[in-house]
């Protein structure tokens, strides 16, 4: 049996999967009346060593939420050329949070952290700030690869230096 990963848009759900979600408990989510949503959100979050975490429909309402909360109006954010965010989300980042994308180009969707470090910009007035290096694990347009913690935590220290937020697309997670 294979099994396609690509997207939640190609996922079809089994017959024991159908059965789990006519069957489920539900309630209201804006109450936080929906234990299987509750439960799903307590699981990630322990999963993760996380606070809390919020259950959304898409991969691509949970990177824009990731935007949208990182940056202000005017902004930059740092994606791989082939990054989801950019490459199919159309134009989303724009849109929605009013910032651009400056895109970095790869061989394995990990950019080199020397690239991350020149596209980060100097505190002049007529550039758009830096607030933001997008991640993808694993990357869809470089055939799935997965980034290595490695180098996720190398960016992480350069995020740390230069005081700009983080945000991993993990949407095949």
């Amino acid at each position: 049996m294979i099994i396609d990963l690509r997207s939640d848009t190609v996922t079809k759900p089994s017959p024991a999967m159908l059965h789990a979600m006519s069957n489920a408990d539900v309630g209201d989510d804006v109450y936080g009346e929906d234990p299987s949503i509750n439960l799903l959100q307590e699981y990630v979050a322990d999963m993760f060593q996380k606070e809390a975490a919020i259950f959304v429909p898409t991969g691509t309402m949970s990177n824009q939420i990731a935007v949208k909360i990182n940056t202000q109006p005017g902004d930059e954010i740092i994606v791989e050329k082939d990054a989801h965010i950019f490459f199919f989300e159309t134009a989303a980042p724009s849109i929605i949070a009013n910032v651009q994308c400056r895109t970095i180009p790869s061989v394995t969707g990990e950019m080199p952290i020397t690239f991350i470090e020149d596209a980060i910009r100097p505190d002049v007035y007529y550039f758009p700030q830096t607030k933001l290096i997008c991640l993808e694990n694993t990357h869809n347009r470089h055939g799935g690869t997965i980034i290595s913690l490695d180098y996720i935590q190398d960016v992480r220290r350069l995020v740390d230096q230069y005081h700009i937020a983080l945000h991993l697309d993990a949407a095949r997670i």
